[in-house]
């Protein structure tokens, strides 16, 4: 079968979108779980040393405690409170990106018995009206 110049060109432009959209999902997954881990070394860095250098403090241990303390200043210094909000909007658009590419791709699960029961204007009315609905809230996410 001869394929014209604009369906070859469609067709690579889908299988370009589908690993751009597979890179952004592992990008996105990986980056996010680094992210929470160092959030999370760092939350317990900071609780464990300061624990340390009060326990060497109360027992006269000057050369655990300093170190200890100073581990502590340093890691109070860093500011990650970002990061758990940042995880959560970039889980979002890992959500968005996946459904994008599981609609194109033909494994998205999709509930549609009772739109496909509708007559032909009216479904396609609930189909534009839940297509806006999605576009909205990628603004609004965006």
């Amino acid at each position: 079968m001869i394929q014209s110049g604009g369906t070859k060109l469609l067709r690579a432009l889908n299988r370009f979108l589908d690993h751009l959209e597979e890179w952004l999902i592992a990008t996105m997954i990986a980056a996010a779980t680094s992210l929470i881990f160092v959030a999370v070394l760092h939350r317990y860095g900071a609780g464990l040393s300061i624990d340390i250098a009060k326990w060497a403090e109360a027992r006269n241990l000057a050369f655990l405690a300093v170190p200890a303390r100073a581990v502590f200043v340093w890691l109070a210094a860093l500011d990650l409170s970002w990061a758990q909000e940042l995880c959560i909007y970039m889980f979002i658009w890992m959500a968005k990106f996946g459904a994008a590419y599981g609609v194109r791709t033909g494994i998205h699960v999709g509930v549609d018995v009772l739109v496909n029961q509708l007559p032909g204007g009216s479904r396609r009315r609930v189909i534009t009206f839940g297509l806006l609905c999605g576009a909205l809230f990628t603004a609004i996410v965006g």
